[in-house]
């Protein structure tokens, strides 16, 4: 089974001595994210083994924090020029690999090597009968419902969405990249989905593989988003209008 990577690094045309080590590992596949929407957004579609986050130490341990928020259970490697005390902590807090970059070329090669060795015996685990899928977790005020389900639904996801807020939980069913069934208090499946795109506060998590055997939502899902967007723009424009008046 081969191991997957993705690599983010903001710079185009970036080409430097990790990269070359990796691509000299047999059995790796590599990808490169430029943005950490992008890298998400990727994430959402495909399984990796491991994200690996490029860059100035700052922004890296930044940008791997936020990964971390959204797949807590995604392995994750930052690689950076130097690290202080500072950026040990919080790698080791958020259960991030911190690698520094600026050692010799044959050091670096030895724990990079390691790391994706790693990789590979988790993948070997995981076939054996534990879902290698990662749990996505994250904040509405970073991603909005309606965001997040179309990401979902482009990538062909099954599984369970659980949205909690502080007018309640609510729960999503997906199947092959279709909304089947959405549930929240006595509003069953339209209704429930029109009120959760209006939330923009709380938290949302993803199981992969859960299927309702209920069916409540029959349209298309990018009929749904059009609609309750439609909706959520007369909205806006109504109090606009009366703050105005």
């Amino acid at each position: 089974m081969e191991t997957r990577l993705l690599i983010l690094n903001e710079d185009p045309v970036f080409q430097d001595k990790s990269l070359a080590i990796f691509d000299q590992i047999d059995e790796l596949e590599t990808q490169i994210g430029r943005t950490l929407s992008e890298a998400v957004s990727i994430l959402l579609g495909e399984n990796f083994d491991a994200l690996v986050v490029e860059g100035e130490s700052a922004l890296a341990l930044e940008q791997a924090t936020n990964a971390r928020q959204h797949f807590p259970s995604l392995k994750i490697m930052c690689l950076v020029p130097e690290a202080g005390k500072a950026e040990e902590v919080v790698a080791e807090q958020q259960n991030i690999a911190l690698i520094v970059s600026r050692q010799s070329g044959r050091g670096l090669k030895r724990v990079l090597k390691s790391f994706v060795c790693s990789l590979e015996k988790r993948s070997r685990t995981a076939a054996e009968g534990i879902d290698p899928c990662h749990s996505l977790i994250g904040n509405l005020n970073q991603f909005s419902a309606a965001e997040i389900l179309q990401m979902s639904c482009l990538s062909q996801r099954s599984g369970r969405f659980t949205f909690k807020s502080g007018r309640g939980n609510s729960e999503i069913y997906l199947q092959h990249g279709s909304i089947r069934h959405a549930l929240f208090g006595s509003l069953e499946g339209e209704a429930a989905v029109a009120e959760i795109f209006r939330w923009r506060q709380g938290r949302f998590y993803f199981e992969e593989g859960i299927i309702s055997q209920l069916q409540t939502v029959d349209r298309p899902w990018a009929h749904l988003l059009i609609d309750n967007l439609q909706k959520l723009d007369e909205t806006l424009e109504l109090v606009s209008l009366k703050s105005q008046s």
